[in-house]
C-alpha cells in the first residue's frame, strides 16, 4: 500500500514538471557568440614604459552578470586581449598596478569580430628630494575674496 502511494505522489509531482520543461536549453548557451575585445593602455606621456599588470572587472549591462570577469591581467606591449566572451554590452572597470597606478571606467561593446578601447594614462613624476620646486608664496591678502565684501 504505501508502495502505490509513493509511485501516485511521485507521477503526481514529476509528471507537470517534465512536461514544461523547454527542450534545448543547452543549446542555447552552446550557440551563443563568442568575442573579444582588446584594451590599449596609451602611456606615451611616460615614454611609453610598460605597464605591469592591471585588474579588470567586467559586469554584463542588463545586469545578469555582475563580476563576469574578475581577474588580474598581465600586460603586454601596453594591451590586454580577453577572448571567449559573449557578445554584448558591458560595464568595465580597470585598475593599473605598479608604477602607473590609474583606475578607469567605461561602457563598452563585445563583438565577434573584436573591440579595441584605448585609454591614456596621466603623466606620472618621481620624487627626487631636495628638487622639488615650490610655488613663491603671496602675502597679498587684500585680492582675497574675504576682504573684499560688499
Amino acid at each position: 500500500m504505501i508502495k502505490l502511494y509513493v509511485s501516485i505522489i511521485t507521477i503526481l509531482f514529476l509528471l507537470p514538471f517534465n512536461s514544461f520543461a523547454k527542450k534545448h536549453r543547452s543549446d542555447k548557451a552552446i550557440e551563443q557568440r563568442k568575442g573579444y575585445v582588446t584594451f590599449k593602455l596609451d602611456n606615451s606621456l611616460n615614454g611609453n614604459k610598460p605597464v605591469e599588470a592591471a585588474y579588470i572587472i567586467l559586469d554584463k549591462y542588463n545586469r545578469t552578470g555582475a563580476g563576469y570577469v574578475s581577474q588580474k591581467f598581465e600586460v603586454k606591449d601596453n594591451q590586454i586581449l580577453i577572448s571567449d566572451l559573449p557578445e554584448g554590452k558591458y560595464y568595465v572597470d580597470i585598475f593599473t598596478k605598479g608604477f602607473y597606478k590609474q583606475y578607469f571606467t567605461k561602457v563598452i561593446h563585445v563583438s565577434k569580430k573584436g573591440s579595441s578601447y584605448t585609454f591614456k594614462l596621466e603623466e606620472v613624476r618621481a620624487f627626487i628630494p631636495r628638487k622639488t620646486v615650490m610655488p613663491a608664496e603671496s602675502n597679498n591678502f587684500a585680492k582675497t575674496s574675504v576682504v573684499r565684501m560688499k
